[in-house]
């Protein structure tokens, strides 16, 4: 139990890591519920911490139906992610990379923190958990469900926004999948997570 919670925690100081000194400083849209978010925001000016609520309510029922181990994890990799988040927040802006870098730093800090709590079958919630869901009922790697639903994500709010540096985005999604699907992948890795 300890280990998993440790486990989970690591993960969410990664992807915290991750979005406040790489993604946040050149406002890069992500993937999963909270690039839906911002989307939902930019066009229909709907609060973004509400929507998040919103849309993760439908996948957090159906993982309480589906497995209540997964449930209870979601939610604690939620809320500790969300408290890294802001305890990390002055680690904003410490780097000034070019655009690029910081998108595949970004992504690769996402990847890993997210590799790190799907291996203990917990997750930051909404896509990442249906994700682990659709895994497994699909028997499929759940870093290329996350790689294509966070693609099909980027791709949409760079349509719908036709914002330049949105582009960029599509770099954090393809850094951040392949992270999560190598970490995913293997039953050992050099520290076992």
């Amino acid at each position: 139990m300890y280990k998993k919670l440790i486990a989970i925690g690591i993960g969410s100081v990664f992807v915290s890591i991750g979005i406040n000194v790489f993604i946040l400083p050149l406002q890069l849209v992500t993937g999963g519920i909270t690039g839906i978010s911002l989307i939902i925001n930019y066009l229909l000016g709907y609060k973004v911490g509400v929507m998040i609520f919103c849309l993760n309510l439908p996948i957090y029922l159906l993982a309480l139906g589906f497995n209540r181990s997964y449930f209870l994890n979601a939610i604690y990799g939620m809320v500790l992610s969300a408290v890294m988040i802001d305890l990390l927040f002055p680690l904003h802006g410490i780097f000034h990379l070019p655009i690029i870098l910081s998108a595949c730093l970004g992504g690769v800090f996402n990847g890993i923190g997210t590799g790190i709590m799907l291996r203990q079958h917990a997750s930051q919630g909404g896509v990442d958990l249906f994700s682990l869901i659709l895994a497994k009922w699909l028997s499929l790697n759940p870093g290329i469900i996350i790689l294509v639903i966070d693609a099909s994500i980027i791709i949409s709010g760079i349509l719908l926004l036709q914002n330049d540096t949105a582009i960029y985005s599509l770099f954090i999604v393809v850094c951040s999948g392949i992270v999560t699907s190598l970490i995913t992948s293997f039953k050992r890795i050099i520290v076992y997570v």
